[in-house]
């Protein structure tokens, strides 16, 4: 009969009861860890650090219809530039995932814009809102810039081939487009390089782009889109042109890029708890969304809330994880309100890994709007590992 070395089994349970000893008493790790099930965002505890959310997995895009959804037309959305296979566009790309001293003047810059035009609202399907008839609005038009190239990343929601973009590699800064919308939105993912030479500023004037896009004409300076966050009203219906940007030195060395999602205060309606009052540990309402790289491709999704911790602080807490649902990180920081003090306008914070590290920061603006109890938000993120960025996402 086969018999055990008492000498190894004492070995493995002393290690056993080690290993058992650091699990219970790490005081690094921010949340119990649930190797199993999902979190109860609806039952979120702000009495508790991170609103009591563990670091378990959870399902793909937190088995919300409406995030589901954004993933499905995901590769609808790609566009496939004829500007991208140009040799110099090649060789400027290949510089810029290469790392190096961010103020070399023989770097490319990039730039990289996300503009959304219409009846914007975030994941709206989620919202749950009835819209009344819209008319179509004709955005067509073109976008340019004085100095360099740019190329298109993504074409969102276009209805092709109604709605279709017109390139010539001829006109590498120039990009044409025909869109329509009515009770929904068209957008745009595009990366402006510009040379050296480009951006030197021994230039007399300033590179601008030109945004010409029927009912909303605009001009920017290309080294002010960094860390851009504006929307603009366009008409009485609810039409509005929404500009982001990231203006950086390096492209693929340290993982960045969007924020879009939606949030909704409680209130009495369809049975749900109003919250009247601002006491410390009370939740205000809850948010959840999209994390995009830099070209819109769907790199994870955050669900959460908002509310006030124990001391009264405004707080979010929220948990962030990849495109199959594994966990990715824990976020808390602060929040202020808009007009009404339920719903969101800003807010900034961080997230940390399962033992605690912190890996990344994150912040936005928030818009609410007049006939829902919420509103949509818009924002950049980056991990820990780019200054420059780090200082546009704040």
């Amino acid at each position: 009969m086969f018999q055990q070395n008492p000498i190894k089994i004492l070995t493995m349970v002393l290690m056993l009861a080690v290993f058992l000893t650091g699990c219970s008493d790490d005081s690094d790790n921010p949340a119990e860890t649930s190797m199993t099930g999902t979190d109860n965002y609806d039952g979120m505890d702000f009495t508790l650090p991170y609103g009591g959310l563990t670091v378990s997995d959870e399902y793909e895009a937190f088995d919300d219809d409406s995030l589901k959804a954004m993933m499905a037309a995901e590769d609808g959305e790609e566009y496939d530039d004829i500007i991208g296979d140009d040799p110099e566009v090649q060789e400027l790309e290949g510089q810029g995932v290469r790392p190096g001293d961010p103020n070399d003047p023989n770097r490319p810059h990039f730039t990289f814009l996300r503009l959304r035009w219409g009846m914007v609202s975030g994941p709206e399907d989620s919202l749950n809102t009835p819209m009344p008839p819209c008319d179509i609005v004709d955005w067509s038009g073109d976008i340019s810039v004085d100095r360099g190239i740019i190329l298109v990343r993504r074409a969102i929601r276009f209805e092709r081939p109604y709605d279709h973009l017109v390139r010539s590699p001829e006109q590498r800064n120039v990009v044409g487009f025909v869109s329509h919308t009515a009770c929904h939105y068209d957008g745009l993912f595009l990366e402006i390089i510009e040379r050296p030479e480009d951006f030197d500023p021994e230039h007399e004037e300033p590179n601008r782009l030109h945004i010409n896009a029927g009912p909303y004409q605009g001009v920017y300076e290309v080294e002010a889109l960094a860390g851009l966050n504006e929307t603009f009203e366009i008409d009485d219906q609810g039409n509005l042109m929404q500009l982001n940007g990231f203006n950086l030195s390096d492209t693929a060395y340290c993982p960045k890029g969007f924020l879009a999602g939606r949030f909704r205060h409680f209130h009495e309606e369809n049975g749900e708890l109003q919250v009247d009052t601002d006491d410390p540990g009370t939740r205000v309402g809850r948010m959840a969304g999209v994390y995009t790289d830099l070209t819109g491709r769907i790199s994870g999704f955050m669900r959460g809330g908002y509310g006030f911790d124990l001391e009264g602080n405004r707080v979010f807490f929220a948990k962030y994880i990849d495109r199959r649902g594994h966990f990715r990180g824990l976020m808390a920081g602060t929040w202020q309100p808009g007009e009404n003090a339920r719903n969101l306008s800003v807010f900034a914070g961080h997230w940390v890994n399962g033992a605690g590290t912190r890996e990344g920061v994150l912040g936005g603006v928030a818009h609410a709007r007049d006939d829902f109890p919420g509103g949509f938000y818009e924002g950049r993120w980056t991990e820990i590992c780019d200054d420059e960025a780090e200082g546009q996402v704040h």
